[in-house]
């Protein structure tokens, strides 16, 4: 794949040309312009990405011959120190480097246009905590969002009216669907559909990206992504994909994750660090190698992440210094539900490989997060001499569901679980080293916990109870 090309803005402005899609109607248009008249030249976004200590990332994406200037505040301050990625066709993200940690910032982008009224549109974040073994992180998560096939995303509201320090996309962000306006139009199986193109892929993708009450979330919480199948080919698509490579550099381009790979492992995996929590985000796809796809391997031999993507994250969980250390990934990794995709049907050894690192290296403060099922759940599996295995599935994002009990999806180690369109907030809160809590939770489209069946959707552990 061609590397993408950062260029280094003197003065903050660039020039940037790109397709012109329809009319979202998301920017304001500064009156007094030369013309009120034609296409918006802010056509998606803005949308908050990878925010550190330090760094911050904005994606857009404007309209062709516009020019393109920001500018970030701090208490008052301007920290103008910006280079522009132009990741082609109009999508571009910022990257504001020399920010102050754990500091509110406001950025402001006006993008102009000859013959065009003068456009502008804000963002709100705090940046992330320097890296520490105290602080208090908040993390919304979810899958399956099938938003751009409703009119309406109320979850995406819930999560902007809480406002979490990040908020994790993990797979089936957008669904590749055939597309054709038949009975079959929203089947996400067969030999065409938005998979067979990446023009097709970025059409879904932006699809997703422009509803509106995706807005008020994007501009005011910072959002990472991984995929799963659905916005990365056709249903359960595995490493054998022959549009793999187009897939990455499309949802490359759709995200503004702070990397993507290493220099010598392909796919979109990365990791961030926020105060006392490390996010690993992992690739379930590009070195997917599946008994659900391929003969020649079985549950135990199959590869989700495969070896170099699984030596990066071993590597990465034994050097990390947070207490608390989150695995995020679009599949099932340790839960024994059945049915579907996941470590314990599709790459047993995998897994066990994982789990024997943690014990030997005595890893502390491991916790999952999943989606993909189209249903939540929490996972909870004692192990003697060991803390607990604990996974979190939050799906569906929206799937217009609505919450209630769930049936016939057994797992003995389930703590429990529900159906229905939900997001899940985890609470790390440290105020001392060594002592404080990490909290799991469901959250409805109001932004309440659910009672399913008489309980509560939230379990709460001490940290020491997670540490060896």
């Amino acid at each position: 794949m061609k590397p993408l090309h950062a260029i280094i803005v003197a003065g903050v402005a660039l020039a940037i040309g790109c397709v012109t899609p329809t009319d979202t109607g998301l920017a304001k248009r500064t009156a007094g312009g030369p013309s009120d008249k034609g296409p918006r030249l802010i056509q998606a976004g803005p949308m908050i990405g990878h925010v550190g200590p330090g760094e911050a990332k904005v994606w857009v994406r404007t309209k062709r011959g516009s020019t393109l200037t920001a500018t970030a505040t701090q208490g008052g301050k301007e920290r103008n120190r910006l280079s522009v990625e132009d990741l082609g066709n109009g999508f571009s993200v910022l990257h504001f480097s020399r920010l102050a940690p754990a500091a509110e910032t406001r950025v402001m982008l006006s993008v102009e246009r000859e013959g065009s009224a003068t456009e502008t549109a804000k963002v709100a974040f705090r940046t992330a905590a320097a890296p520490s073994d105290t602080g208090k992180v908040r993390i919304a998560f979810g899958s399956c969002s099938k938003v751009s096939q409703f009119n309406s995303g109320p979850i995406y509201k819930a999560i902007a009216g809480e406002r979490p320090d990040m908020a994790l996309f993990v797979g089936d962000n957008s669904y590749f669907i055939i597309a054709d306006g038949t009975d079959k139009h929203f089947s996400t199986t067969g030999p065409t559909g938005d998979w067979t193109s990446p023009e097709a892929m970025t059409a879904r993708h932006l699809t997703t990206r422009m509803h509106p009450d995706l807005q008020a979330m994007f501009r005011s919480v910072p959002c990472y992504a991984v995929w799963d199948d659905h916005d990365y080919g056709p249903d359960n698509a595995d490493r054998t994909f022959d549009l793999r490579e187009e897939a990455t550099a499309v949802f490359r381009q759709m995200w503004a994750n702070a990397t993507y790979g290493t220099d010598s492992i392909p796919g979109i995996f990365s990791s961030v660090r926020n105060g006392p929590v490390e996010v690993f985000l992992m690739d379930d796809r590009y070195h997917k190698y599946s008994p659900q796809k391929q003969k020649d391997v079985t549950a135990a031999t199959g590869e989700i992440w495969g070896k170099a993507q699984t030596d990066w994250l071993l590597d990465g969980l034994k050097r990390s210094t947070a207490p608390v250390k989150v695995i995020a990934n679009g599949t099932q990794v340790i839960t024994r539900s059945t049915g579907g995709e996941g470590h314990r049907r599709e790459a047993q050894n995998e897994l066990q490989r994982l789990i024997a690192h943690i014990e030997k290296h005595r890893i502390d403060g491991v916790i999952f997060l999943s989606g993909d099922r189209h249903y939540s759940e929490l996972h909870y599996e004692a192990r003697d001499g060991h803390p607990p295995l604990l996974e979190f599935t939050s799906s569906p994002l929206q799937q217009n569901q609505k919450v209630g009990p769930l049936k016939n999806r057994p797992n003995a180690f389930r703590l429990w679980g529900l159906n229905g369109n939900s997001y899940g907030l985890v609470t790390v809160d440290i105020p001392e080293p060594g002592q404080g809590t990490v909290r799991l939770e469901v959250r409805t489209e109001a932004n309440t916990v659910p009672v399913v069946e008489n309980t509560r959707c939230a379990s709460a552990w001490q940290l020491s109870n997670l540490r060896y």
